[in-house]
């Protein structure tokens, strides 16, 4: 059996996993991008180091350096490797990122592209690989952003190539389930207390060292690389102040948290919805 716990970010969604993994004695695997990485630990909710030692039933957490890219691709492969090693277990699948999950448990194909050549669409601005893209893609386009100029000309790419966009590839196999016995439960929070719940977890980080620990961050790293996009960490290299950082971390947070809904609602069609962990743990066991 495997139970895929999703929601938005302070749903609870770890305090569910960990419920549940304990009463029905399952492997845990991670599906959030961020806390993948090792060096983020104040600003990512993951479980502490010393919980994770503890605990080798937990798998994809705390693994990647910051230094090495990390992404969906890679999180498909190393996913489905320990999918298929448990097979025969119990597992219980929680994080915030849902396009991991998709490509995880669906008929997702990510195609070894030829080498782009280097001076592909290299006088091409920002704004206007957006532009096109929007046009030709406007899901990825908006997840993708602006400032991520490598992932706009990757994208324009794939089109270019296959003469599909990345989302229409993907979607050929969207609604394929790839294991058998799986079951969805959601943490949906009244909007009231999740967004209480984030503002509490962010002033929770910085009181635990957060601030340190990007500090420290940007002596290596002197802009954010594709790690430290993280929200709780992206917002420092603004150089704000201090307390105007904290609330634009906990604006940020309120908006992904909608986001995170959003595509799991519009993604995810046979999700059982909770209010909160305890009533989603008695309506699962």
């Amino acid at each position: 059996m495997i139970i895929a716990v999703l929601g938005p970010t302070a749903s609870h969604k770890s305090d569910l996993a960990e419920n549940l993994a304990n009463y029905f004695n399952a492997e845990v695997i991670n599906f959030d991008a961020y806390q993948v990485y090792k060096e983020l630990n104040k600003g990512t909710a993951k479980p502490s180091k010393e919980f994770l030692n503890s605990h080798n039933n937990y798998h994809l957490y705390d693994f990647c350096s910051i230094k090495k890219p990390y992404d969906v691709f890679n999180f498909q492969k190393d996913g489905r490797e320990l999918l298929n090693k448990f097979l025969n277990r119990n597992v219980i699948l929680v994080g915030g990122t849902g396009f991991y999950l998709k490509a995880l448990l669906y008929d997702f194909n990510f195609l070894d592209e030829e080498k782009m050549p280097e001076d592909y669409l290299i006088n091409i601005s920002n704004d206007e690989l957006y532009e096109r893209l929007l046009k030709i893609d406007p899901i990825d386009a908006i997840k993708i952003t602006k400032n991520n100029r490598k992932r706009l000309i990757r994208a324009l790419y794939i089109y270019e190539i296959h003469k599909k966009s990345k989302t229409e590839l993907n979607n050929d196999g969207k609604n394929k389930l790839l294991y058998d016995d799986v079951k969805f439960i959601g943490i949906n929070p009244p909007r009231e207390l999740l967004y209480e719940n984030i503002n509490k977890r962010v002033d929770l980080m910085v009181n635990d060292g957060l601030i340190d620990e990007i500090n420290e961050m940007k002596k290596e790293f002197k802009v954010p690389n594709q790690a430290l996009q993280a929200i709780g960490y992206k917002e420092f290299y603004l150089n704000l102040p201090i307390e105007e950082t904290i609330e634009l971390i906990k604006k940020n947070t309120r908006h992904y948290a909608k986001r995170q809904l959003t595509y799991f609602k519009h993604q995810f069609d046979n999700v059982k919805w909770y209010s909160d962990s305890e009533e989603a743990f008695n309506g699962t066991i």
